[in-house]
């Protein structure tokens, strides 16, 4: 590719990606924005002689214009088959799950023992890590946060903790995406063809253990120096949002939501390595536990069969939201193939002699940035992850690694966006703005940033 090709393409992908980026933070749907950039990318990479095909031959229609949106099209079957049907099953499964109280089941449970406590910024560090290790099986970071709201939050407040140092904590349970049941995780062991709860044990469990202890001494740390800062003075009274009063399903219910975790790494090279386990197998068969545990309860076979709407219901809502979204991110990434700007960053960053591993740090800054803008990572990962196996092996580094990276820098960039839905929803109860919560937790996520690049550095 000559010189003037090259300026040619960094400058049609400049004005999609600006232009994208302003779509974006002007609240369009991503997954539109995303789906609209690649195919300019994609037809201005036709028109302008860069890519002959954008299917097979035998596959194409004959036509380059409607090949482009055969590939769609492919893409659309491929996912909704593949990762798209993990991520909905999951969902769905967590849903069914509040439905049946086993989620408030296990929250109120867990944190029983910190009623108890009367140190303030104590209790404080340990809901943070209770948060965290809930974040495990309930994977809706905003559907975590609105359980703890309503179980911990005004604890906290009670003990002597602000009311915007209490949402700090609460909101930062999800700090990192991490398990079976996360759409990126999922995303993540997809691309780069490894087994999800290999990517989990692997990869993500020890970073995401010393990520937690850290994050919740920086809480204690931060949380109590900002209150004193502030003059804060404790109050009996705690003026939140009304909310719905939470169901709690019975004690043994608690173990329902980690069936899909113990039968994961159950049946691996972990566990029984001669049974062979999916997520999707994994998530339906705790289903089927979870119906009967149900039936059992209520001895009314036609509740139970209603109630299992609610898992349908979920996994149609999680492919508006998240399989569109992989569709339209997989688009925007083949556009920029297709322009050849992947080959062109590689050869720029050979010519620097950079070590993949702060490429990877680069990368992982710039997904950070992103997801603030945007106030979700997903959207960020969905797009770029397609590319990263490629440059990864080209600047001979490891696209798991780098993958990993990214995906801890998308979770905590929206512990830094006031626009994120979880930041936006903790707000709105703890009756506090949503850029004020964003001060307490900037400190705490940027340091979990820090520490995550070191300890990836450090152990792969």
């Amino acid at each position: 590719m000559g010189k003037g090709e090259v300026v040619m393409n960094l400058l049609l992908c400049a004005i999609v990606i600006l232009g994208a980026g302003t779509l974006v933070i002007k609240k369009f749907k991503a997954q539109t924005v995303l789906l609209l950039g690649g195919l300019i990318m994609m037809l201005g990479a036709y028109f302008l002689g860069y890519t002959t095909e954008f299917v097979e031959a035998k596959k194409g229609t004959g036509m380059m214009f409607f090949d482009a949106f055969e590939w769609i099209n492919n893409t659309t079957a491929k996912d909704a088959a593949g990762l798209g049907l993990m991520i909905m099953t999951c969902t769905g499964f967590a849903k069914y799950m509040d439905h049946i109280g086993a989620s408030s089941r296990l929250v109120t449970t867990a944190i029983k023992p910190l009623q108890a406590m009367k140190a303030p910024y104590l209790v404080l560090s340990l809901t943070f890590l209770v948060n965290m290790f809930m974040s495990l099986v309930i994977p809706s970071a905003s559907g975590l946060a609105m359980l703890m709201m309503v179980t911990i939050f005004p604890i906290l407040v009670r003990l002597g903790v602000s009311p915007v140092g209490a949402a700090a904590a609460v909101a930062t349970g999800h700090l990192l995406d991490i398990g079976p049941a996360s759409a990126t995780s999922l995303l993540v062991s997809k691309t780069v063809g490894l087994g999800v709860e290999e990517y989990f044990v692997g990869y993500q469990l020890k970073v995401y253990i010393i990520c937690g202890i850290v994050t919740a001494v920086a809480h204690y740390i931060w949380q109590q120096y900002m209150d004193k800062k502030s003059g804060h003075v404790p109050s009996e009274v705690v003026h939140t949002e009304a909310q719905e009063e939470v169901a709690v399903g019975p004690l043994v219910y608690l173990v329902l939501p980690f069936l899909p975790l113990v039968f994961m790494l159950g049946f691996s090279k972990y566990g029984i390595a001669g049974i062979k386990m999916n997520v999707n197998l994994a998530m339906f068969l705790s289903l089927f536990i979870a119906m009967v545990f149900e039936f059992i309860r209520f001895r009314d076979f036609r509740k139970v069969a209603a109630s299992i709407q609610t898992f349908f219901k979920g996994m149609g809502d999680q492919f508006t939201n998240t399989v569109t979204l992989i569709v339209a991110g997989e688009t925007f990434a083949f556009g920029l193939t297709s322009l050849g700007i992947v080959n062109e960053f590689v050869a720029f960053i050979k010519t620097f002699s950079i070590q993949a591993d702060i490429v990877g740090v680069i990368v992982s800054g710039i997904i950070l940035v992103l997801s603030i803008v945007m106030g979700s990572g997903v959207a960020s990962m969905f797009a770029f992850s397609p590319l990263v196996p490629n440059f990864a092996k080209e600047l001979g580094g490891n696209a798991i690694t780098m993958l990993l990276g990214m995906q801890n820098a998308a979770s905590v960039g929206r512990l830094l966006s006031p626009i994120s839905a979880v930041m936006i929803a903790v707000a709105g109860v703890a009756n506090i703005s949503s850029f004020d919560l964003v001060k307490r937790t900037a400190v705490p996520v940027l340091i979990t940033f820090i520490t995550s690049t070191i300890c990836i550095l450090i152990f792969h």
